[in-house]
């Protein structure tokens, strides 16, 4: 009787312990999905699972717009703003050999953050748009990109899939999916992606767009025309004329014709947990090999806080206290950009520990996970930044241009 009491025992225990596991995995695998409620102008509400257009499904995808104003002009002197004019100024010449010379005197630049950084999104007037991010800041932004102004859908607990119009919203708020939820779009894209460069591995998004397993790779074969749910697909290899896929059942197709599949494509974008993004050029690319996600989590109960750390000059003088980037990035969730052997780098500043430019051209990155990487063809890595403003108050700011930054390290 003992014995078969600690065997029931120990069966309700390990029965305990795999639902408790199960809970998790499912948890940790819903933590990545946009969810939320979109309230329309007519005062209706719908809570679900949310895709921004045909593309943006996850938390760590980019919402990308543009800044308004720069409010930080005020804090340069009349001169130091002169010749700020100067670096971001060209020289056109037109007819009968008369030069003009342009001036971008606004110092506007565009905002990206990661869509898990949002709370809310408030279509306004026209173009423009206001983002109130998890810190409690609102940000005012205009255009920039498709994902102003895009259909939004929305998989309503109780209706199902609904597609509501720019015009048509008053907010998009967003909140954690539940634990339980079953994703409408299908699982995220997931794999190793081996370039000329190296391997990358991450969340999969193929030609820019695809992301997910309901999302189809499309391509003609000599038979016809094949559109592939990428769920089915094992293996995505460059050739000479297109690619050949191989599904998990073992089939392959040799396949041309698609953007999707020749050189086309837009690039394929891998999602690092804790790095960023990398966006690989179709040049560069060689194989993609689709696995299971090895971590799925995402803290969504991270806010944004302002960019802090130390910069010294080429002078040896080090100031500390709270940072704005290129006279513009001043919270750790926008990004850094830059490039290394063609590939395209997007780093949240949250992921960055080290900034030492090399040379005009270029700058080392390093970042907490102890990466390395060497980029350029940026604003973000080159002289052609803004400069970096260091506030060790609230109405103390020094400002130092970039050819005078010998190094920057952020807390």
């Amino acid at each position: 009787m003992a014995n078969k009491f600690i065997l029931l025992l120990m069966t309700a225990f390990l029965n305990a312990f795999i639902l408790s596991e199960v809970q998790s995995a499912m948890t940790d695998d819903n933590s990545i999905f946009l969810y939320g409620t979109i309230t329309t102008e007519d005062d209706q509400s719908y809570t679900g699972q949310i895709r921004w257009g045909k593309e943006e499904a996850f938390l760590f995808d980019f919402f990308n717009s543009t800044k308004i104003d720069n409010d930080n002009l005020i804090h340069l002197s009349r001169s130091e703003l002169k010749d700020l004019d100067k670096q971001n100024s060209w020289v056109s010449t037109g007819w009968f050999g008369w030069s003009h010379t342009s001036y971008n005197n606004d110092h506007t630049h565009s905002f990206v953050c990661q869509f898990g950084d949002i709370l809310a999104i408030k279509p306004q007037r026209g173009n423009r748009v206001k983002v109130m991010l998890k810190n409690g800041e609102v940000l005012r932004l205009s255009g920039g990109s498709n994902d102003i102004g895009a259909t939004v859908r929305i998989h309503d607990e109780e209706l199902g899939m609904i597609k509501i119009d720019w015009d048509n919203i008053f907010e998009v708020r967003f909140e954690s999916a539940p634990a339980n939820m079953e994703s409408a779009y299908g699982a995220p894209l997931y794999g190793t992606v081996e370039t000329s460069s190296g391997e990358f591995k991450g969340y999969v998004q193929w030609d820019h767009d695809e992301r997910l397993a309901d999302d189809e790779l499309n391509g003609d074969t000599r038979g016809g025309e094949l559109d592939i749910p990428f769920g089915k697909i094992k293996t995505i290899k460059k050739t000479f004329s297109g690619s050949e896929v191989t599904m998990r059942s073992g089939r392959s197709f040799k396949l041309h014709g698609s953007n999707d599949v020749d050189d086309d494509n837009r690039g394929i974008i891998v999602n690092i947990m804790g790095m960023g993004r990398v966006d690989i050029p179709w040049e560069e690319f060689e194989q993609v090999t689709f696995t299971e996600p090895a971590n799925t989590t995402w803290s969504s109960g991270y806010e944004g806080k302002a960019i802090s750390g130390s910069v010294e000059t080429t002078d040896g003088d080090k100031y500390s206290g709270e940072i704005i980037f290129d006279l513009d990035e001043s919270y750790d969730l926008e990004i850094l950009d830059g490039e290394n052997k063609d590939l395209e780098y997007s780093l949240p500043f949250r992921y960055v520990s080290k900034i030492k430019p090399k040379n005009d051209e270029a700058s080392y990155i390093t970042l907490r996970n102890g990466e390395k990487l060497l980029l350029e063809d940026s604003v973000d890595v080159n002289d052609d930044n803004d400069g970096i403003l260091v506030a060790d108050g609230p109405d103390d700011y020094r400002y130092i241009k970039w050819s005078e930054v010998e190094e920057i390290r952020l807390d």
